[in-house]
């Protein structure tokens, strides 16, 4: 059995930025998407683009972007030391 992954991710380097780039399982195009921080970071002042956050494609300014990281919730119950049986334990 083959284990199909979820997603691909790769970086490129284009026209004077690096490019954070995302397929999903079956989808056909790459998309920009990065958690961490910005999907397009330029590498200097001159370059045609500058820094911008995409998740899943979709672009956000700086300050939605921010609150949209501040939304996220912590570990989810499985990834925690205790796990889901942590106050049912006899």
């Amino acid at each position: 059995m083959s284990k199909e992954k979820a997603y691909e991710y790769k970086t490129i380097n284009s026209r004077g930025a690096t490019h954070h780039l995302v397929r999903f399982a079956g989808e056909e195009h790459w998309k920009h998407h990065k958690w961490d921080g910005p999907a397009i970071v330029p590498h200097s002042k001159d370059s045609e683009f500058v820094k911008s956050y995409f998740l899943n494609g979709i672009e956000y300014n700086s300050e939605e972007y921010s609150e949209l990281m501040r939304e996220r919730e912590g570990l989810p119950w499985y990834k925690t030391s205790m796990g889901g049986a942590g106050e049912n334990r006899n």
